[in-house]
Order: structure tokens, then C-alpha cells, then sequence
């Protein structure tokens, strides 16, 4: 099992870019050692015989066609736009 104390915590608080109080490097250090106690748990139950799942999902996505369809109502998109001017929408400007 890997070894969790001080040192790891201050490497990890490092890796992070944290600034931790002791009281909340003590906290993560308990807190890890608990994940890690269970995780000791979870290694004693007997998989054997159990194949192994890769996904939750049995069968594999059904892609649609790539088709071109088109659409005669344009405007009632242009419609949904707060802003027109001469048959076009108007969007904010984008300038430096």
C-alpha cells in the first residue's frame, strides 16, 4: 500500500498549486487513508469467474446518415434573433 504522510500531501499541495492549512493537510491525510483502507476492503472480494466490464453499454452507438437536408424555413429562424437589418441578423461586433 502506498505510503501516505506529510511529505506526499505537501508534494501533492505543491503539484496542485494549494495553500493548506495543518489542520486541512491532517484532514487529507485521514481522509486518504480512509480511501485507501477501503480500496484494501474492495481488493478481498473474489472476481474470479467475473468477466470483466469495459462499458456499461452493450452495443455500440448507430451513427445516422451524413445527408444534406434542406430546410425552406429560414425564417423562422431569423425570427428567433432580437436584431435584423435588410433581411440579415445582427450579432455584436467582435473589434479590438
Amino acid at each position: 500500500m502506498i505510503k501516505i504522510d506529510e511529505g506526499l500531501i505537501r508534494h501533492l499541495e505543491s503539484l496542485a498549486r494549494l495553500q493548506l492549512s495543518d489542520e486541512q493537510r491532517k484532514s487529507i491525510e485521514k481522509d486518504m487513508h480512509e480511501i485507501l483502507s477501503y480500496m484494501e476492503l474492495l481488493n478481498e472480494v473474489d472476481v474470479s469467474g467475473v468477466e470483466p466490464m469495459y462499458t456499461p453499454i452493450e452495443s455500440s452507438a448507430e451513427l445516422r446518415c451524413d445527408e444534406v437536408k434542406p430546410f425552406e424555413d429560414v425564417e423562422a429562424i431569423k425570427m428567433n434573433f432580437p436584431k435584423r437589418k435588410d433581411g440579415h441578423i445582427v450579432v455584436p461586433g467582435i473589434h479590438a
